[in-house]
């Protein structure tokens, strides 16, 4: 009898835990790789482990191309984008945040809420819209400045939340990469 309790328990203990979801970590790769062959990865300042969330997110050349698969300060979690549409930073914890729903808006990583302005919707043409300013996609800027390391220089552009347009469109589609495939070919010329 004792036997047979503690097997109901066993059960009922796994049945009735919450569930955990697996977790696929994805790069989140600008479509177009304009001048990086590595393409254009959204990348928590500072460096793979030693991230500052602090300093929030901006556009960088991909680090899967080292050969190590998605890095801690590139990795986000993919169903949780799915299944939420939060975009979360798997190892540092920390969720993409709107931090004013205005044109030119900083993008910063905040811990994670499930406030609206950590809610974003993945549009099928790859633009990436905040739920509460559904006129702004997340944008990677016009100038690459030299980030150091790397063969070639690693790059960075700025990062922010702009009006959705047709001659930013190059800019704000983004797709997921949970594998790098080899290198891409450059739209533009590389400035470094």
């Amino acid at each position: 009898m004792k036997k047979k309790l503690f097997s109901i328990g066993w059960l009922a203990a796994i049945l009735l835990a919450p569930t955990v979801h697996a977790q696929t970590l994805t790069e989140l790769k600008l479509i177009s790789p304009l001048e990086e062959t590595r393409g254009w990865c959204v990348d928590l300042f500072a460096h793979l482990t030693g991230g500052m969330p602090i300093g929030g997110f901006q556009g960088h050349n991909c680090f899967s191309y080292m050969g190590n698969g998605v890095t801690e300060d590139q990795g986000f979690d993919l169903e949780q984008i799915e299944e939420k549409g939060e975009i979360r930073i798997a190892y540092f914890d920390r969720c993409m945040t709107l931090h004013e729903p205005n044109p030119g808006s900083f993008v910063a990583a905040e811990p994670c809420n499930d406030g609206e302005a950590q809610q974003f919707d993945i549009q099928t043409d790859g633009r990436i819209v905040p739920a509460g300013a559904p006129d702004l996609c997340l944008t990677v800027g016009t100038d690459s400045l030299p980030g150091g390391g790397g063969e070639p220089i690693h790059l960075i552009r700025k990062l922010s939340f702009e009006t959705c347009d047709a001659q930013s469109a190059e800019r704000q589609r983004w797709e997921f990469r949970t594998k790098y495939e080899g290198p891409l070919t450059p739209v533009y010329e590389r400035p470094f």
